[in-house]
């Protein structure tokens, strides 16, 4: 090998630096198409799938031309999907809650009802049980009455969330030129 053979063969020696990150497994589309904005290219060994969350890993140049602007914009990015999955869990969040406190409640009592009839306490059994058997019955209509609630009161932020990730990547992508 000569002198000049050595020349081009280090010219052409592409420095890379890697990311891994876990994302929503509904959430991976988005990511690996805005991430192509921050110079980011998927690495072939990914994805790989866990519990409802996907790990993607990244490559890009490590000589890639207004690095740390594009680092900020990514450090946004980042909170803005994090946003988007909090928000997207949010309603399920309130509806379980609602759901579980009206069991419980239920079982509260349907609790009381059976220590009124170990006590012979019959007329008092049935005026617990009534209730506790309607809390029990009640929990998943309520459920999805709040879910439903909650998710339409959620998706005009989520909209908003999604346009400043469009605006993110725009902004981005000029950056790359």
């Amino acid at each position: 090998m000569n002198a000049t053979n050595a020349t081009a063969e280090t010219t052409d020696f592409i420095g890379y630096e890697y990311r891994t990150m876990q994302v929503p497994a509904d959430l991976e589309g988005l990511v690996i198409d805005s991430y192509r904005s921050f110079g980011w290219m998927l690495d072939a060994a990914s994805p790989r799938q866990t519990i409802g969350n996907s790990e993607l890993r990244f490559k890009r140049d490590r000589q890639i031309r207004n690095k740390a602007e594009l680092s900020r914009l990514q450090r946004q990015f980042d909170s803005s999907i994090q946003r988007v999955n909090a928000l997207q869990a949010s309603p399920r969040t309130k509806a379980s809650i609602v759901s579980f406190t009206l069991g419980i409640l239920g079982c509260v009592f349907l609790g009381g009802a059976t220590f009124s009839y170990l006590g012979g306490l019959m007329a008092l059994m049935i005026i617990l049980a009534v209730p506790g058997f309607i809390l029990w019955i009640a929990a998943y209509p309520a459920y999805r009455a709040v879910l439903s609630s909650a998710q339409q009161k959620a998706a005009p932020q989520i909209e908003a969330v999604y346009d400043s990730i469009y605006e993110l990547t725009k902004r981005a992508s000029g950056l790359l030129g």
